[in-house]
């Protein structure tokens, strides 16, 4: 094997082993519900300590009010309901199911039942095995503190007494009880520092991928021409689904939305072009002056060193409403002020990834698909295939961003062909 054939080899299996969804923490599989701002203030509450103060909020005790022995070194589901709400009474027997099958895990259920209704509602019997808790949020103030918004919620709090998931998808409870239940105190006391190791590793492994790959892609492999796939195969292919939009009803399969065209234009770039035949293309939306969307630039950069062979990362500044701020207000459209904050902005930065203008808002509004902008939370994303159609958008916290830009790299049949061509390529120079 000549040097440059094992330099290719080394490049493709890193770009390989780089594009699998990591691992390292399982914890970011499990649906959440919430989205937008509250969402983030949701994320945001995540592996902390969880002020263990507010259950003074809760009163009218139908068991005894939980001391600090009864949780300490336990996995605590909180489960919000109110009796009065019909799908609200239904995740009890969920929850003391759960507390039956954990008994001998260290599991307690807390039930937390809202302001209105408690005289009279039906409080959880306990069951035969399992630990459980029920009380009165008397003016909702243990809701308000943890964000919590129409009932049933579910919170599960680790064995450090660290807030692990919070409010929860009723779906996704059990498998992460059961993922908490296997850590020790220890090990969830240091989940932010061993998650930060990880991430270090992951970083330094994108890293040195990348620079392996760029020195295969850019010297050793040029721009090599490909037979383009039709329409037809492009329209074969299982693409993924768009996140619902508000209160909107669900798609027809028999009669799917037209495609929304989105290709990136040919003037306002800030950085070079990036070559984009046989390449699907992940665009996110921002501004210099919006800071969820400019903190976001350091993932855009791993994404783009990772997947580089494959994906065109471009960062489109837009003209957005700003919700990270009450106001929701408009940010700055001026394109001679915008330029000026870009100048700024840029100076002492060190970006891997594309940039574009576009300060019309033509990229942006495509791939809103018909969504109001004042509904749309920040970091919105948009995945275009290789033929230039909108794939998949949506706010990238949702739990199947990841999953999307997976499905479309792997089955874009342009990028199937161009990897076709380049390994003959290759194939070709190792004689």
């Amino acid at each position: 094997m000549t040097p440059f054939t094992r330099f290719a080899v080394l490049a493709l299996a890193a770009a390989t082993l780089s594009a699998s969804p990591a691992s390292a923490q399982p914890a970011d599989s499990f649906k959440r519900e919430g989205e937008g701002q509250r969402r983030v203030q949701l994320n945001d509450m995540e592996r902390k300590p969880f002020d263990q103060a507010l259950w003074s909020k809760v009163s009218g005790w139908s068991t005894t009010a939980p001391t600090p022995g009864d949780l300490s070194g336990k996995v605590v589901v909180v489960c919000l309901w109110a009796d009065w709400y019909a799908p609200s009474r239904r995740v009890i027997t969920q929850s003391l199911r759960l507390a039956e099958r954990f008994a001998n895990d260290g599991v307690v259920v807390v039930f937390v039942h809202h302001s209105e209704g408690w005289d009279g509602a039906r409080k959880p019997t306990p069951p035969k095995e399992g630990v459980i808790f029920s009380g009165h949020d008397t003016k909702n103030e243990f809701r308000t503190a943890i964000l919590a918004d129409q009932d049933p919620n579910y919170y599960v709090i680790d064995r450090a007494g660290q807030m692990r998931f919070a409010d929860l998808d009723k779906s996704a409870l059990e498998s992460a009880v059961e993922f908490l239940v296997k850590e020790t105190v220890n090990d969830a006391s240091e989940i932010n520092q061993r998650l930060a190791r990880e991430a270090a590793q992951r970083e330094a492994d994108a890293r040195r991928a990348g620079a392996i790959n760029s020195a295969v892609s850019m010297v050793e492999i040029p721009e090599l021409d490909f037979p383009a796939p039709t329409p037809d195969v492009y329209r074969g292919v299982t693409w993924p689904k768009f996140p619902p939009k508000q209160n909107a009803q669900p798609e027809d399969p028999n009669n799917p939305p037209a495609p929304i065209p989105m290709r990136l234009p040919s003037a306002g770039w800030l950085t070079p072009r990036p070559p984009e035949a046989g390449r699907a293309t992940l665009m996110y939306f921002w501004h210099p002056d919006s800071r969820f969307t400019t903190q976001i630039m350091p993932t855009m950069d791993m994404i783009r060193t990772q997947r580089s062979r494959d994906l065109v990362v471009v960062g489109v500044v837009s003209v957005l409403k700003d919700n990270s701020v009450a106001q929701n207000k408009d940010l700055e459209s001026d394109p001679k002020k915008v330029a000026d904050r870009l100048a700024e902005f840029f100076r002492g930065r060190d970006l891997r990834h594309a940039i574009v203008t576009d300060l019309s808002n033509g990229l942006y509004e495509a791939s809103l698909r018909g969504e109001g902008t004042n509904a749309v939370p920040l970091p919105w994303v948009a995945i275009v295939s290789s033929d230039g159609i909108l794939r998949w958008s949506g706010w990238m916290g949702e739990p199947s961003f990841q999953a999307a830009l997976e499905r479309v790299v792997n089955s874009d049949p342009g990028i199937q062909a161009r990897r076709a061509v380049e390994a003959e390529y290759l194939r070709r120079n190792n004689k």
